[in-house]
């Protein structure tokens, strides 16, 4: 699959098969992640992924975003101990870019892979943290759930790019 095919057709994913993910490809994943570009190549990002059946399922009750049974879940955090102040004052802004861009590379190399994602963003902040035992310095941002689809949605409407899409300067 080519990088514009797998952006066009993958699809958040929120219904999985019990088939478990093999190591060496969450491995494949987290390296795709953290292969995302990074303002002042800061990679001001850790990743968490879980993949005990019973660890999910206990995560689950601290997630009401997690539907379905997820593989694996992966915990998108921002380690503090690595943001350096700007003189622009953007840096929160782009920490969230960075790791924005991180996320959409797990959810696009895992549909190479034959897998599907979904970003979740419901969860019980303190208590997650409590969970994976994360120390002061990681500040957790989303979450992403992955397994084997048990179906791929249709697209959803997306809108027009005449309605998006200037050139030049914007027009009505």
């Amino acid at each position: 699959m080519n990088t514009l095919d797998a952006i066009l057709t993958r699809r958040s994913i929120r219904s999985f098969t019990p088939e478990p993910i093999p190591n060496e490809i969450m491995q494949t994943i987290i390296q795709a992640a953290a292969a995302a570009p990074s303002g002042g190549n800061a990679q001001n990002w850790c990743f968490i992924s879980i993949c005990d059946p019973q660890r999910i399922q206990a995560l689950r009750a601290l997630s009401p975003g997690i539907i379905g049974n997820p593989a694996a879940v992966i915990v998108l955090c921002i380690d503090k101990d690595r943001v350096t102040d700007t003189k622009e004052g953007d840096l929160a802004q782009m920490v969230l870019i960075d790791l924005g861009a991180a996320m959409q590379n797990i959810l696009l190399s895992a549909h190479a892979l034959g897998y599907g994602g979904c970003a979740i963003g419901s969860y019980h902040k303190q208590a997650v943290a409590r969970f994976l035992k994360l120390p002061e310095n990681l500040d957790i941002r989303l979450l992403i759930v992955l397994g084997k689809p048990k179906h791929i949605p249709k697209c959803p409407p997306k809108r027009a790019l005449k309605e998006i899409y200037h050139q030049e300067q914007y027009r009505e």
